[in-house]
């Protein structure tokens, strides 16, 4: 049975509506000391690229990060 996670984040803002996107990063909170060599990567991504980057503790965040690059990966290969 496939698991399907719902939930609902709100109205974007009207300059991320706006915005064109690259690229997306995805670094969970205890890595973001080292967001500058993180956003260094992503800016050399190809277009449209995403960057997910996993703690190396097993955490509730790891599991979420791991779903997201599932869904994506299966985004790509349509």
């Amino acid at each position: 049975m496939k698991r399907q996670f719902l939930s609902r984040i709100g109205t974007p803002p009207k300059a991320l509506s706006k915005a064109k996107l690259d690229n997306t990063a995805l670094v969970p909170a205890s890595l973001l000391y080292r967001k500058g060599k993180y956003q260094t990567i992503a800016n050399n991504l190809p277009g449209r690229g995403v960057l997910i980057c996993q703690a190396d503790k097993k955490e509730r965040i790891t599991t979420i990060l791991e779903h997201v690059a599932v869904f994506f990966r299966q985004r790509a290969a349509l």
